[in-house]
Parts: C-alpha cells; sequence; structure tokens
C-alpha cells in the first residue's frame, strides 16, 4: 500500500514537472512569435544632468529599424540594439527586454558629469574616471571648467581637489574653474568672488585654504575684500594678496 503511494506520488510530480516546462516552452514561443505592440523608454539621469532626451533613444530604434514596432520578439538583434544605444556617447549602460503584453522596453543609464574640460576652445565632460565625453545639446547643469589637465589621472586629481574645495568654509559655492600650468601649478577661480588664486601643487589643502581662509576674514575687517583680486599660496607660513586701487 505504502508502495503504491510512492508510485502514484512520483506520477504526479512527473506530470507536474512536465506541464511547467511544457507551459514554460509554450509562453515563450508565444512570446517571441507575437508582434511587438510598442515601446517604453526609461532614462536614469539627475534632475541637474538631462544630457539625454527619450528623443535621443527614439532616433537609434529609428536607425536600428523602421518597422521595429511591428515585428516580433524574436526578429529583433537585442544584443546589436543594446550595443548601439551603448555607442551614444550620453549613455553609460543600456538593457532592452520585452513584456509579455508585447512592450519592447528600454532602460538606459545616463553618464554623469563632474566638470568640464576646454582645449584648444573646444570642450568636454569629464566623468569621474577622468574621461572625457563630448557635450549635449541638452546642457543643464554648471559644471566647473578645467583646462590643462591632458591625461585621466590628473583630471581624477583636479576632481578630488574640486570636491575638497566643495567642502570647505573658504570657497561658498565651490569652484568656478581651474587651470593647470606645465609645472603643475594650480590657477583657480572661486565661485563666490571674481579673483584668482594661484595654488600651487596639488598639496597641503587644508593649510593653504586656511590660509586664503584667513585673509578673506582680514579683507572683510578692512572692507577690503571686494577689492580682491588675485591670492598666492604657493609660500609657507604666508599668503600674498593683491587689491586693485
Amino acid at each position: 500500500m505504502r508502495i503504491g503511494k510512492i508510485i502514484i506520488t512520483i506520477f504526479t510530480w512527473v506530470i507536474i514537472s512536465f506541464l511547467m516546462i511544457w507551459s514554460t516552452k509554450e509562453s515563450s514561443i508565444i512570446r517571441n512569435n507575437g508582434a511587438l505592440v510598442g515601446h517604453q523608454i526609461e532614462i536614469e539621469n539627475s534632475e541637474k544632468q538631462m544630457f539625454l532626451k527619450k528623443s535621443d533613444v527614439v532616433k537609434i530604434l529609428e536607425a536600428f529599424g523602421s518597422n521595429y514596432d511591428s515585428i516580433s520578439y524574436k526578429e529583433i538583434n537585442i544584443t546589436l540594439l543594446e550595443e548601439l544605444l551603448r555607442d551614444h556617447p550620453q549613455i553609460l549602460q543600456a538593457e532592452v527586454f520585452s513584456t509579455w503584453k508585447g512592450l519592447l522596453k528600454i532602460n538606459v543609464t545616463q553618464k554623469k558629469a563632474k566638470a568640464r574640460m576646454i582645449d584648444n576652445k573646444e570642450m568636454a565632460y569629464v566623468d569621474e574616471m577622468g574621461n572625457l565625453f563630448p557635450l549635449s545639446e541638452h546642457d543643464s547643469d554648471k559644471l566647473t571648467v578645467i583646462s590643462g589637465f591632458f591625461d585621466s589621472e590628473k583630471r581624477i586629481q583636479v576632481l578630488n581637489f574640486i570636491e575638497k574645495a566643495s567642502k570647505h568654509p573658504s570657497f561658498p559655492n565651490g569652484i568656478s574653474s581651474v587651470h593647470r600650468e606645465n609645472n603643475g601649478t594650480y590657477i583657480v577661480y572661486p565661485a563666490w568672488h571674481e579673483h584668482s588664486i594661484t595654488w600651487g601643487l596639488d598639496d597641503f589643502f587644508e593649510i593653504k585654504a586656511h590660509k586664503a581662509q584667513a585673509v578673506y576674514a582680514y579683507l572683510l575687517e578692512t572692507n577690503n575684500l571686494d577689492k580682491l583680486s588675485h591670492l598666492d599660496l604657493r609660500y609657507s607660513g604666508q599668503a600674498v594678496y593683491k587689491v586693485n586701487n
């Protein structure tokens, strides 16, 4: 009697397993053969950096195939479409898949810019790894402009400098621009006031920032802060400044 129950149980599970496999296979066939009814595009980006619009993705779809929304899912080369999307200069990552209802879903992640690089009057964005990518026609963010940083390692260094400056009380609103001389000297332009700073090499940030803060406090106390035109922080134990007459 017990053996009979075991046989029935095993047979039941075999039947259930077969039905599940068959159902999954049939559903997959239906899904692959079914015509696409449309597309849905989702873009992951920052509110301050909207370099990419859905219309840009639609242009890629149209270049990929004019009848992409009226063919079956299996006729679409998903791998190729994802590669085409990733080739867009503002796209970091892309994923394409379809729903059971025949909707082609396209999820893209936009690249994030940390600064702008200017070189020979041409500009490009700089990402967190120091890599460059082209400006967007939908540019919407105010970024620090850097120049003289000709490799990714030096660009990463200046991005770290900009990040530290944005958190220091000497530089409310951060840094407007940074130029690197051939000898490595930084020329810095704070965002809060129109003056330049000869920073020197990218070292001793806290010491130099504190010297700048001391000069600002002194000039504010003597009602000369608005006249400040230049500040030199290269010298040990002192800061040299210049004010307009």
